[in-house]
């Protein structure tokens, strides 16, 4: 996949980074396939990025979930994949998301799947965009409300 995004370099960095994570045991890089391509993604991490969550519910976390085409259940097949691992193999007992408060698309999905709004404080999402060499392109701090789904 890291070949198929040759003119995107900040493309190649995320999968590297995701690839990792799973190299690290730290998760699981999930893609979905159609007719031979890729049309979707995400990392299931096994503990969430937000130090406030694991704190309080330590949940498996769905995170930067991306469908190329939305509204063709690519979205519902990955979230679904994402919550068997995490109940099955990894025997987790909840499973969370971060959601930017207007994006609402994906706000429905979720509340249609059964997540439910977290008890605690919104999260900051902090993460950068880096080009292939590793360079800082653009850095992120994105307030969002945290979903939970517990098995």
């Amino acid at each position: 996949m890291v070949g198929a995004l040759e003119g995107e370099p900040w493309a190649q960095h995320h999968i590297r980074a995701r690839w990792d994570i799973q190299q690290s045991d730290g998760g699981v890089y999930l893609l979905a396939r159609r007719d031979g391509e890729i049309v979707g993604q995400t990392i299931l991490l096994r503990r969430s990025k937000y130090d406030e969550v694991r704190a309080d519910a330590d949940p498996a976390e769905i995170n930067a979930l991306h469908a190329e085409v939305p509204g063709q259940g690519v979205g519902t097949a990955i979230i679904r994949a994402a919550e068997a691992i995490a109940a099955g193999e990894w025997n987790r007992s909840a499973i969370g998301l971060a959601v930017e408060p207007d994006n609402h698309r994906a706000w429905a999905l979720y509340e249609r799947l059964g997540y439910e709004p977290w008890a605690g404080p919104r999260v900051l999402d902090h993460w950068t965009e880096q080009a292939a060499d590793g360079t800082v392109v653009r850095t992120h701090n994105d307030p969002c409300e945290y979903l939970l789904k517990t098995f």
